[in-house]
């Protein structure tokens, strides 16, 4: 009697099925080690911006200390050609520092502090009884302005004190406008860079100071008074 045998092996399923997991598995990996690589060349180009950015912006530091401060804005672009990296943009903007008036000021205090109450704070006394001054020196800038000296302090229950406080607000306001017009600068470096996949651009935003120019704006402001 004869004998049938079988050879073991894999049938046209399961070698279709078994190339189908193959090419999937595949395709994840070679999106997973193209991600990996993007991701690395994006922190790569983000360092090397990063620092182009803060020693442009020293550089730009000491521009404003050895021309002064202008009483125009100045703006220039380049790139960083010399440093190897001409495909890093720059462009910088040096504006003045100007306070909006008095009363613009305390139209915003009031409705921060109004908007800090609620609908449901307050007491006997209520918003009514508390004046324009009071919410203005209770405010961030009020305060900010009273350690200077020009905010009066506390709030006084005394109509002539409360008038005095804010006549000597009002006068005593533009001079900080012009000292800080005169003494404080914005400056704004934007930073625009292709990692070759995609372009990319962040802003880095720095005040100045000139000690010199605010001693010199206030002795001037003294001897005009």
């Amino acid at each position: 009697m004869r004998s049938l045998r079988t050879n073991g092996g894999f049938t046209l399923v399961e070698v279709m099925l078994a190339l189908a997991i193959l090419g999937l598995s595949l395709v994840i990996l070679v999106r997973s080690v193209a991600g990996n690589i993007t991701a690395a060349q994006d922190s790569f180009y983000m360092g090397v911006a990063t620092d182009l950015a803060r020693g442009k912006m020293f550089d730009i530091e000491e521009h404003l200390l050895q021309e002064g401060f202008q009483e125009t804005e100045e703006e220039e672009e380049g790139d960083f050609s010399d440093e190897g990296w001409p495909n890093i943009k720059w462009k910088y903007l040096v504006e003045p520092v100007e306070l909006p008036n008095l009363e613009t000021l305390m139209n915003l205090s009031q409705e921060q502090k109004g908007e800090g109450e609620g609908s449901g704070a307050g007491t006997g006394e209520g918003e009514e009884g508390t004046s324009d001054l009071d919410k203005f020196q209770s405010s961030a800038l009020g305060g900010m302005l009273g350690m200077l000296g020009m905010g009066g302090g506390a709030a006084t229950e005394s109509g002539g004190n409360a008038s005095a406080t804010a006549g000597f607000l009002q006068m005593g306001y533009p001079m900080v406008q012009q000292v800080l017009k005169a003494s404080v600068r914005k400056i704004s470096l934007t930073i625009d860079y292709d990692t070759g996949v995609h372009k990319e651009t962040f802003k880095v935003i720095l005040y100045v100071t000139d000690p010199a120019g605010m001693q010199k704006a206030m002795g001037m402001l003294g001897a005009d008074q």
